[in-house]
């Protein structure tokens, strides 16, 4: 039963814990029974900063609770009395998402009338996701479906803001931040002279969402579950993208050179700088281990995560 559980889970953890979850200044509702939102809640280590419950609302747990006579009557009228609520507790909030569990899509609950009602009244993006559990058992399709939603209902609707750029403005897309891996890209690419203007999507917000369309080119860290975006903003707006891996030292280096070969002279000398800064430092601890593991056998159980299979 857990294992089935886990399966038909896979393309509401894709949006929950993936795609729009880790967006931490806007409200995510699990709308359904308690369980899936409780089962997802803070399942996976996005990391962000910020104050909880005040501008960021990454690790709390929103849910409609339905309930048998939600089943029978629907939760149409709970979901818009839950939009009015998260207003007025957490007005900071920058927009709602609505993640729709099984129960919804069995009974046909119109999601997405409400959030464009609501949305509306209210002034703020509201976001009806599609990401009912018995789809399919497939993250990557949970990917997808809410790259769609992301399209839709950000980028389409956020083309003519106005926006301060740079001709060193990048993304950070498919990068979730999952125990703060996505400052230290960061970290990185700043020192090398470029700016990131947005994170897809850990520690991320919904005005840098909004800004993504502006720039020069997006750094893509987890293909499986963001391509689908990358190749949108491509095609509509002509921003160029690349993959990155910046898994283990030799790979920092081939990727921050492959990096700056899209940019200038300055970015190149200065990614050169950055590599001999921190070589010194990596290659002390690549000349304490490599005798204790020259000539072994090593299994590294990585996941399947940015580094690809």
């Amino acid at each position: 039963a857990l294992q089935l559980i886990h399966l038909l889970g896979h393309i509401y953890v894709s949006y929950k814990g993936v795609v729009w979850g880790p967006i931490k200044d806007m409200v995510h509702i699990s709308h359904g029974p308690v369980g899936c939102g409780q089962y997802s809640r803070a399942g996976r280590r996005n990391y962000y900063t910020g104050y909880t419950g005040v501008n960021s609302f990454g690790t709390m747990n929103f849910t409609s609770d339905f309930q048998e006579r939600d089943i029978v009557f629907g939760g149409d009228k709970k979901l818009a009395t839950m939009v009015d609520e998260i207003e007025m507790l957490f007005p900071l909030a920058k927009g709602i998402s609505i993640q729709s569990e099984c129960p919804v899509g069995l009974i046909g609950d119109d999601i997405e009338a409400v959030a464009k009602t609501k949305g509306a009244e209210i002034g703020k993006t509201i976001v009806p996701v599609r990401c009912e559990g018995f789809r399919g058992v497939s993250q990557s399709l949970g990917h997808h479906i809410a790259n769609d939603t992301l399209r839709d209902y950000v980028l389409d609707k956020s083309e003519d803001k106005e926006v301060a750029t740079s001709d060193y403005d990048v993304a950070i897309i498919g990068d979730y931040n999952i125990g703060g891996d996505a400052w230290s890209s960061r970290i990185l690419l700043e020192e090398i002279g470029l700016r990131v203007v947005a994170q897809w999507s850990g520690d991320g917000t919904l005005p840098e969402l909004e800004n993504t369309p502006k720039v020069k080119m997006n750094l893509v860290h987890c293909y499986r579950s963001m391509n689908y975006i990358c190749r949108h903003m491509e095609e509509k707006y002509g921003i160029p993208w690349m993959e990155y891996n910046l898994f283990g030292p030799t790979k920092c280096e081939e990727s921050l050179r492959a990096i700056a070969a899209k940019f200038d002279e300055k970015i190149q000398a200065k990614a050169e700088e950055v590599i001999a800064k921190y070589k010194e430092q990596w290659q002390a601890v690549v000349d304490k281990y490599r005798p204790r593991l020259e000539g072994k056998k090593v299994m590294l159980y990585v996941g399947g995560l940015r580094p690809r299979h």
